[in-house]
């Protein structure tokens, strides 16, 4: 059964369409990468998928239970205690880390532990620091994001993510903010994750890690899906939009 169901989502802003009708789904274990032009919607897409963003129609899904139905004759929503119970079943990796600057690593990881999930300080601190040193963080866990590398602040930022248990991992553009030689370390941990059979949606420029990673990718440009498939499928597709999109990257594909 999957996880993540979206159908049909639209979205527009100051009157023009952003989501023209998108579809998609994860299952347990599955890694899915959506690739595209920037400007053609994914992020936002992500960001209804987490419920920081409401869409004007379509409907969502975790785990089978509705959690909104925005269709033709209808309009349901789910109650906020059934909104709270979906938000722990995802994590969300921003871009640009979204760490708090004047906590340290090991508060920035407890906080979600202590208000999402009401453990006492002390069953935050072990779980925090069990979790920073999968990351490879623990000796880090008393510094200052300041005084971290960009690759280390989004390590945390994943730490912080997977502390929640969740059963599926969001990351918006997670190298972005990133100097490319520090994009590998990133990567590296997003494939670990994949080994765990972590499930996984992943908006990313990264076409050789995504066509690498993926079992499914979905291609999107103008707000609507191009070209959905497996990487083979997506890469190898002779749809114009596509090639023209993957013209750019021949040199890192080939």
């Amino acid at each position: 059964m999957a996880i993540l169901e979206m159908k049909n989502i639209r979205k527009a802003f100051s009157g023009e369409e952003i989501l023209k009708g998108i579809s998609l789904s994860c299952k347990e274990g599955e890694v899915l990468s959506i690739i595209g032009p920037s400007g053609s919607g994914k992020s936002t897409l992500l960001r209804i998928a987490t419920l920081l963003e409401k869409a004007e129609g379509g409907e969502l899904f975790y785990d089978g239970k509705a959690i909104f139905s925005l269709t033709e004759g209808q309009k349901k929503q789910a109650t906020k205690e059934e909104k709270e119970e979906a938000k722990k079943l995802f994590g969300l990796v921003f871009q640009n880390f979204n760490l708090f600057p004047h906590w340290t690593v090991v508060k920035n990881v407890m906080d979600p532990l202590i208000h999402v999930q009401r453990k006492t300080k002390e069953e935050a601190e072990e779980k925090a620091k069990a979790v920073l040193s999968q990351m490879g963080l623990l000796e880090k866990a008393e510094q200052y994001p300041y005084s971290l590398s960009g690759g280390q602040k989004q390590r945390v930022a994943i730490a912080r993510a997977l502390a929640l248990e969740p059963k599926i991992l969001f990351f918006d553009e997670p190298t972005s903010a990133l100097d490319p030689e520090l994009t590998g370390e990133v990567l590296s941990v997003i494939r670990s994750l994949k080994g765990q059979k972590m499930a996984m949606v992943i908006v990313t420029h990264e076409m050789t890690f995504a066509k690498d990673i993926s079992d499914r990718i979905l291609f999107m440009a103008d707000g609507e899906v191009i070209c959905e498939g497996s990487p083979e499928e997506v890469f190898s597709s002779e749809q114009e939009r596509m090639k023209s999109f993957l013209g750019n990257y021949q040199n890192l594909l080939s």
